[in-house]
């Protein structure tokens, strides 16, 4: 039987977030494969993209249980085309390397959808590593389709990956009714679960103290129990301004 989640917040990231948003960054980057930087991120670096999300209007999300950041999520237009393109978007996922396996990747997919259209996008893209299954299995699962392959562009030393990029039209109505009918079927899987009494997923490891932080007074847009499939950088982030991730 399959774990659930614990109870979940998902609510818009804030900047006492970024200590653990940029270690879960950084996870994605030492695991190799799953993103295209070369080095670590820095709470500062990541400052910069909330700010600009801030300014933009482009959503940027934490998924935390109970003080912890296990997940992120950010989405934005895509850095090609300027403003000819601000109807694109593209999205980052990242989860905590403890809760790979989890289900969070898709539960935050699944809380993403409904806020595509709201924030002016009417198409949706994932920019992933070949090499990287899980992220390739979750954008699969919700049904988006292969785009484009930038064969053996991305190098890390001696080491080459492909770039894909994945995509659907936002407004396309059955790729919307796909998406509410597989929420749908996640929740009443959920509540099977639950009624069966299956165990609680359990992190791997324990988030260190001094990147927890306060949420008593969180309001969280919903929270939610999940059994499914994972992914652990959905969308890496493939433009000039990511570069600021690596500023100290």
């Amino acid at each position: 039987m399959k774990s659930l989640l614990p109870p979940l917040d998902w609510r818009p990231a804030r900047s006492e977030d970024l200590p653990a948003m940029t270690r879960i960054y950084n996870e994605s980057v030492q695991g190799g494969g799953h993103s295209p930087m070369l080095g670590d991120a820095t709470p500062y670096g990541l400052s910069l993209q909330l700010k600009e999300g801030r300014e933009n209007g482009w959503p940027m999300w934490v998924l935390a249980s109970g003080s912890d950041i296990i997940g992120w999520a950010y989405l934005r237009r895509i850095v090609w085309g300027g403003a000819a393109c601000n109807a694109v978007a593209d999205l980052w996922i990242y989860v905590a390397r403890a809760w790979h396996g989890s289900g969070v990747a898709m539960l935050m997919a699944r809380h993403v959808h409904p806020q595509i259209l709201r924030h002016g996008f009417d198409t949706l893209t994932c920019w992933i590593l070949g090499g990287n299954r899980r992220s390739l299995s979750l954008v699969r699962g919700c049904r988006l389709k292969r785009w484009a392959v930038l064969p053996d562009v991305v190098r890390y030393g001696d080491r080459t990956n492909d770039l894909e990029i994945w995509g659907v039209r936002a407004d396309d109505p059955q790729w919307q009714d796909y998406m509410i009918r597989m929420d749908a079927r996640y929740r009443r899987l959920e509540q099977r679960a639950r009624l069966a009494g299956a165990p609680v997923f359990e992190p791997s490891r324990t988030i260190p103290d001094d990147e927890r932080v306060d949420l008593a007074h969180t309001l969280a847009d919903d929270s939610a129990d999940a059994v499914g499939a994972s992914a652990d950088a959905t969308a890496a982030p493939a433009d000039a301004v990511a570069e600021a991730l690596q500023t100290a």
